[in-house]
């Protein structure tokens, strides 16, 4: 059992030093993503979009990190979960354009349904950031949340404010990019 606790804190030590590196590297992207936050709009460019897929790594673990680091253009917010026995647990999340690692969040544990890879499902926001203790993320509760299975390992939670109109051609668009970037 020892054993087993020690192989779970140096897996969860890994990925976290993992998504360390990959969101606090890169310095011209924290200059952009500052001057993005006053004034930030997800983008539904196509060109954007595709992007999604293109150079990934081949490790799936910086692959999802990747992925996420990229939906933060396209999206209001998202939370990037990492599934324990089941359990989803929070362990990053982005706002207007800026992506964070979330520390301290033993409590961030969610249940997803059971789904196939890289479909979509939608429900309320507010009972889902309230679960994982994110309010800020949308606090006049004006976004729709979607729930993106990327990997029997990883799955997205997206929060957008767009009409249902454009929504619905953006994320299956995203969607159909998560497929071609993600399916092995």
């Amino acid at each position: 059992m020892e054993k087993f606790s020690q192989s779970l804190v140096s897996t969860i030590t890994n990925l976290q030093k993992r998504l360390e590196s990959v969101l606090e590297n890169d310095f011209e992207a924290k200059v952009e993503a500052s001057e993005r936050h006053a004034h930030f709009e997800p983008s539904r460019d196509l060109s954007l979009v595709r992007g999604l897929s293109l150079g990934l790594p081949e490790d799936h673990i910086d692959r999802a990190i990747v992925v996420f680091s990229r939906l933060a253009l396209l999206f209001d917010a998202g939370v990037m979960l990492e599934n324990h026995d089941g359990q989803w647990k929070a362990q990053a999340y982005f706002h207007k354009g800026a992506t964070h690692l979330l520390k301290n969040n033993s409590k961030s544990f969610v249940k997803i349904p059971q789904m196939n890879l890289l479909s979509v499902l939608s429900t309320a926001s507010q009972p889902m950031l309230e679960k994982l203790q994110l309010q800020h993320l949308d606090p006049d509760n004006k976004t729709s949340c979607l729930l993106i299975k990327a990997s029997p390992d990883f799955a997205f939670i997206l929060f957008s404010g767009m009409a249902d109109l454009w929504l619905k051609e953006h994320v299956e668009n995203v969607r159909r990019a998560l497929i071609n970037g993600l399916a092995d």
